[in-house]
């Protein structure tokens, strides 16, 4: 059940011009939200205020996190997108969530054809799992109209949400509600303004996430001890303990099955990788988990519409990493695909979701 008490605070970008942040936080507001931009990775779409809002809240203590709005309309676009998150995001380290926030308030994507719930699905999927891939912890900002026909239900409800409603209670009860934003040019809890700042959105939040953000080793926070599994979504769970069992079974691992992906995992990773490539193309490997120089050269190209164990070891490497590959079953197909090209993305590997030798390479060793 959640609370209907959580720690105040506000989301901003460059429509609130020079904040004062100070003001801000005087007046009982804990935490801000901030905007990266919009849309692809265009510097001209970065938020003209997004560094100066950073070094003001670090100044301040206050914990950040950060947004960016989404218009892709179509898988490259929202490669793209995560790409823009990163780039702004490098060397920062937020505690608070990192949030794509999905909506077509300007009407923008359905005027291009891109708001529909295939579209949506595919490009709001792509960039949450880039985000946890390259370590930072994902966020959905959304409502109603979107979770109830534009977005899968195992995205969205997989997934920390920060709900946008703007009434006297928040109309979504979900475990998974996180933050709530209340207010904005519309307030029925509270004046809409802050005195001194303006007009402004107020959030309420339900999660300590400095001590999740910064315990768990998110957002450049480090590598520390593993989280037990109920102390976050199923969302960012994964199916590393799918990938042990195989690798115990099929391979003879003798890993524990604890749904980490540590060192003995990855050394046996390459071991069946190895395994396979001498099976299927008599590549003459020593099978010693090592991914050197012979086992690069033995790598042969995968993509959309390859099956079988090969396919499936390359899944079990994005599983590994974060990513969703729709299914564990050696089937390269459209969100195998989708996770190759994020992981390209996020890897800074030529981005073609095609699986060849430089991409099994950062899947091994990065």
């Amino acid at each position: 059940m959640i609370d209907t008490e959580g720690k105040r605070g506000v989301d901003i970008g460059d429509h609130n011009g020079d904040i004062d942040m100070a003001a801000v936080k005087a007046a009982g507001y804990d935490f801000v939200m901030i905007k990266l931009g919009y849309g692809s990775d265009i510097p001209d779409q970065d938020d003209n205020q997004f560094e100066a809002n950073v070094r003001k809240a670090e100044s301040l203590g206050m914990p950040w996190g950060a947004w960016l709005y989404s218009y892709a309309l179509n898988d490259e676009q929202a490669q793209s997108e995560l790409a823009h998150m990163l780039r702004l995001l490098n060397g920062k380290r937020p505690t608070m969530p990192i949030a794509l926030d999905v909506e077509d308030s300007d009407d923008y994507r359905k005027n291009h054809g891109g708001w529909n719930y295939q579209n949506v699905t595919s490009c709001t999927r792509i960039v949450l799992d880039g985000l946890k891939a390259a370590g930072y912890y994902p966020m959905l900002y959304t409502g109603f109209e979107e979770i109830e026909n534009y977005i899968a239900e195992n995205v969205w409800k997989n997934v920390d949400l920060w709900f946008a409603h703007w009434a006297s209670s928040c109309g979504y009860k979900g475990d998974n509600l996180c933050i709530w934003q209340y207010g904005g040019e519309t307030n029925l809890i509270e004046s809409n303004s802050i005195p001194g700042v303006g007009v402004i959105d107020k959030d309420l939040c339900y999660r300590d996430y400095p001590t999740i953000i910064k315990s768990g080793g998110w957002n450049n926070w480090g590598t520390p001890e593993p989280i037990p599994d109920d102390e976050f979504p199923p969302y960012l769970n994964g199916t590393t303990k799918d990938v042990q069992n195989w690798l115990n079974s099929s391979y003879g691992a003798r890993l524990e099955v604890d749904g980490i992906c540590g060192q003995l995992t990855r050394k046996a990773l390459i071991s069946a990788l190895q395994a396979i490539l001498n099976d299927t193309y008599i590549a003459g490997l020593e099978v010693d988990g090592i991914f050197g120089k012979r086992t690069k050269a033995a790598i042969r190209n995968l993509s959309r519409g390859d099956t079988g164990e090969y396919v499936k070891s390359l899944q079990a490497f994005l599983i590994c990493r974060g990513h969703d590959t729709g299914g564990f079953d050696g089937d390269f197909g459209g969100m195998t695909e989708s996770a190759v090209r994020t992981f390209q993305t996020v890897k800074h590997v030529t981005v073609d979701g095609i699986a060849g030798k430089n991409t099994f390479e950062a899947l091994a060793n990065d």
